[in-house]
């Protein structure tokens, strides 16, 4: 039995005339493992397409291979802060020096976060131009698609987990504490009672024929307290505080308080101390807030630091025309494990008129994010559009892709 070429995927056997019984039971066997394992697809051809490409026909499939979108998470920290109403006395009453010596409003960049997700690449569209030899169930099996068109595999209901696309930039103000609820509390014990009475006695004398009288007569008058009085008082209950949380831990009260309410006091206690030390230090509030973007990588920005934004630290981000502030680059380093295929395949003649499914190998990049010297975030990646492209045989085409890079999972050779 020998391949004539009607059938291109059957075996090729050379069996003598002469063994019948051997000719019989090789026969046998053949179509029993041809009909346990063995599925004959016909031939396809795959074409890559683009604005120049000539249509042939209509009946086919198009698909897309993949290109790694960069995206970058960016956490800023506004920091308010505001100067204690006894802040010129902190050093005087309490000995502290590190205070807040006027409001002011603070950003820094807390936090940068890198990741990939894939999307449809617009140069690496092909068209599937399926051959007559391929039946109506082959046709619907043929592949399995995401919603975006990126080639999952030849084996339909692959899970699509494609993320979904991102905005070039967003952002959200999420305070780390209710602004009302903050501002509500602000300095609460500087409202203590910020003016006294004062008592003067007056003594007038009358004279009444040779009598002389004297009257005292007690005069009232409210009078509010100097910023130093009032910071005297703050300092001076702050030290009570502290020797009543003192009196309560060592026992000196000589009460049977359980455990829990003498926790409840101290706690209370701390409290009480923590936010009367805050007329004197100030209050700083923090409020975070969130960035993203995503960047392309191409090939010709290779090595190149490519701007994303500005920073700022008396306003925090601001776009790249504004004046002022630090450039946040990103930058993507090749590390070169696909420079052997990629020689490999210049040197392979291109005389192939029909080709299977085209496939990438990415190549792993080295992704930098940097806001200055100090402050960067560094990380390795597979991006889909630096590595390259080759195809599968026409012929051979039972494969499974990974869906983030458009590389080859897994493949059965018929």
């Amino acid at each position: 039995m020998t391949n004539s070429g009607r059938y291109p995927n059957t075996v090729n056997c050379y069996l003598p005339a002469k063994n019948l019984n051997m000719k019989k039971f090789l026969f046998t066997a053949i179509m029993v493992q041809f009909l346990l394992g063995c599925t004959v697809f016909g031939q396809i051809n795959v074409l890559r397409i683009d604005n120049n490409a000539t249509p042939l026909t209509k009946e086919g499939i198009f698909y897309s291979l993949p290109r790694t979108v960069v995206k970058i998470d960016v956490k800023i920290d506004r920091i308010e802060n505001y100067k204690g109403p006894y802040a010129d006395f902190a050093a005087r009453f309490l000995g502290l020096k590190n205070v807040i010596p006027a409001n002011s409003v603070d950003y820094k960049v807390s936090e940068i976060t890198i990741t990939t997700y894939p999307e449809p690449d617009p140069d690496q569209y092909y068209f599937i131009e399926l051959g007559d030899k391929i039946s109506k169930g082959e046709k619907d099996g043929l592949l399995s698609l995401s919603d975006a068109g990126l080639i999952l595999g030849t084996i339909a209901g692959g899970a699509d987990t494609l993320m979904g696309s991102v905005k070039v930039r967003k952002s959200v103000e999420a305070p780390q504490e209710n602004d009302k609820d903050v501002f509500g509390e602000l300095f609460k014990y500087s409202a203590d009672a910020s003016v006294f009475e004062k008592v003067d006695t007056i003594r007038r004398k009358i004279n009444i024929d040779t009598m002389t009288v004297e009257r005292q007569y007690l005069k009232k008058t409210i009078i509010e307290k100097s910023p130093e009085q009032k910071a005297r008082e703050a300092a001076d209950f702050i030290a009570k505080i502290k020797e009543n949380r003192y009196t309560l831990i060592s026992g000196q009260q000589e009460v049977n308080y359980n455990k829990e309410t003498l926790e409840y006091m101290d706690t209370q206690l701390k409290v009480m101390e923590k936010e009367y030390m805050k007329l004197f230090t100030g209050i700083s509030l923090h409020k975070s807030m969130s960035f993203s973007y995503k960047y392309i990588p191409i090939p010709n920005q290779i090595n190149t630091e490519i701007p994303i934004f500005k920073f700022l630290r008396s306003k925090g981000v601001i776009d790249l025309d504004e004046a002022g502030g630090k450039v946040v680059t990103i930058k993507i380093q090749r590390v070169g494990n696909t420079n052997t295929v990629a020689n490999y395949l210049k040197k392979v003649e291109k005389d192939t008129k029909t080709h299977g499914f085209s496939y990438r190998i990415p190549e792993l990049a080295r992704v930098t994010v940097k806001v200055d010297e100090n402050i960067q975030e560094e990380t390795q990646c597979l991006v889909s559009q630096l590595g390259v492209v080759s195809w599968l045989p026409a012929d051979k085409w039972q494969v499974q892709f990974h869906k983030e890079t458009g590389g080859i999972k897994g493949l059965k050779i018929q």
